[in-house]
């Protein structure tokens, strides 16, 4: 891409926590938010574990997107980690909205196995 943004779109790249709790605050809404965190958080401490530091990103996220938006990410880990699977799944039923999801495994060549992608949409209530 020649520009990070357009008429319809923005690349950012930045602290997402700080990011999104300005879109919250100023009202800012999407059709769509894409997000590729990293595995882990750079300050932990600030968090009581990796999966509070998800949870916030994922609640975040929601508060931002329009009701019929759509939340994509890749779910931190491999396709063979069922455990971790699990995990993020659960994560994903304890948010401030309530959440339907489709995941899908897909081959990352550079990381020489298949990864976990999500798409995320609010239940329609």
């Amino acid at each position: 891409m020649d520009s990070y943004t357009g008429h319809n779109y923005e690349i950012r790249i930045d602290d997402c926590v700080k990011a999104l709790k300005e879109y919250v605050k100023n009202g800012r809404t999407f059709d769509y938010v894409i997000n590729d965190l990293t595995d882990i958080p750079i300050a932990v401490s600030l968090h009581d574990s990796h999966w509070d530091f998800v949870r916030e990103i994922l609640n975040l996220t929601l508060r931002v997107l329009k009701p019929e938006g759509k939340f994509y990410a890749q779910g931190t880990n491999g396709a063979t980690c069922k455990t971790q699977i699990e995990k993020y799944e659960k994560q994903l039923e304890n948010l401030c909205y309530p959440v339907e999801f489709k995941r899908e495994f897909v081959l990352v060549p550079s990381f020489e196995e298949s990864w976990t992608f999500y798409e995320v949409w609010r239940t329609k209530t």
